[in-house]
Formats: C-alpha cells, sequence, structure tokens
C-alpha cells in the first residue's frame, strides 16, 4: 500500500499521503476507504498530498475514463453531492497526467477536482462553500 490517510477533525477534511509507485487500483482503493468512512457524510472533502519519490508514470488518461469515471458513477450515491477533491503538487515536480485529469470533460459531474501548488489554496478551495 501507497498510501496512508486520516481525518482532520478540525478542518473535517480527509488527508491522504501517496508515496512510491502509484496506480489506478490503489487510488481508488483509497477513495473506496474514504468514503466508506463514518466522517465522510460531516467532510466530503479530501487533501491529496505526494511524498518527493511518488511515481505517477503507471497512471494514464485511458484508465482515467475507463476505470475511474465508471467507478466515480458506480459510487456516487455513496459519495454524496458536494464532494470536493484537491491534489498539491508543487510546479517543480512535473506530473502531467494529474494537470490533464484536471481539464478533462465530466470530471466534476461526480466530484470538484482540483489541483494546486501550495496547501493553503487547496485548503482555502477546499472549506469554500
Amino acid at each position: 500500500m501507497s498510501y496512508a490517510f486520516r481525518y482532520d477533525a478540525d478542518l473535517k477534511v480527509f488527508r491522504i499521503h501517496f508515496e512510491g509507485r502509484v496506480d489506478m487500483d490503489e487510488i481508488l482503493q483509497s477513495d473506496r476507504e474514504i468514503i466508506a468512512a463514518p466522517e465522510w457524510e460531516g467532510s466530503r472533502r479530501i487533501l491529496t498530498t505526494l511524498a518527493p519519490d511518488t511515481d505517477l508514470s503507471a497512471l494514464t488518461v485511458e484508465q482515467y475514463l475507463d476505470v475511474a469515471m465508471p467507478y466515480m458513477e458506480a459510487t456516487q450515491d455513496l459519495r454524496g453531492a458536494g464532494a470536493r477533491e484537491a491534489w498539491i503538487i508543487p510546479e517543480r515536480w512535473n506530473s502531467p497526467i494529474i494537470q490533464v485529469w484536471e481539464h478533462l470533460p465530466l470530471k466534476d459531474d461526480h466530484h470538484a477536482f482540483a489541483v494546486f501548488e501550495a496547501e493553503a489554496a487547496a485548503l482555502d478551495w477546499l472549506l469554500a462553500d
């Protein structure tokens, strides 16, 4: 497992941290665990951070369209309305696949998704009403 998450009760945000090689199965597994958590109903917010050694090279646009989107559709009732997810990816650490995902059509139909360089900006967006 290349991730760990915890619920930040003060902010009502799930914080997830990935490291090492990350693939779509792990991203979706972490999501399943988070939306099944009892705190999810009162939160619906995920802040994702990456260790400097994180390898996202296994992720593709095809996986997003063929695997992630059907998963998001299938879990929409569990996810509920108003879900948001922010990924923090410093500019110096190039991760083009995440920026591509940020601009794909239909992604916000299931939950809002955005990429930020700094935690403060990500939290401002996550916690906005």
